[in-house]
């Protein structure tokens, strides 16, 4: 019985002491505010909204695609989904290509990779575009198997 009121008294003094501390928040908040170039950490929530808008707008984009066949249309379908692909495999790239994990010249060529990436889809999207049936086209060749 002794044993377990020490037991209960040492948890209420964890839990006013636990109380008083200050918080990690307020601590990373105290020193994040520090101008030193060193601390400052770029936001990006007005990117990930971006994203999340563009992806939310080309929801009517790819049913009408499948109705709506002509180089307009492909032209906008090349430039969304290439939009689309370009934000996502970079986010993967900035999430988990850090100089800290990989090194700095494999981060460095990772970044140059994405955009490498990028510009190879869209000329291939490009090319299928002008040279073959076309996004549009090739949906409904595909659908009709």
């Amino acid at each position: 019985m002794a044993a377990s009121l020490r037991h209960i008294a040492h948890f209420q003094k964890a839990l006013l002491v636990s109380r008083s501390a200050p918080r990690l928040s307020t601590i990373v908040r105290a020193t994040s505010t520090l101008n030193d170039g060193a601390s400052k950490v770029p936001d990006h929530s007005m990117h990930f909204k971006l994203e999340r808008l563009w992806a939310v707008g080309m929801l009517p984009i790819l049913p009408a695609s499948y109705f709506v066949h002509g180089p307009v249309m492909d032209a906008i379908l090349t430039v969304a989904l290439t939009l689309h692909i370009h934000w996502g495999i970079h986010g993967v790239v900035y999430d988990y290509a850090r100089p800290y994990v990989i090194g700095e010249a494999a981060a460095k060529a990772a970044h140059i990779g994405v955009y490498v990436i990028t510009g190879l889809l869209l000329a291939g999207l490009l090319h299928f575009n002008t040279n073959d049936v076309g996004i549009t086209k090739a949906f409904e060749l595909v659908f009709s198997l």
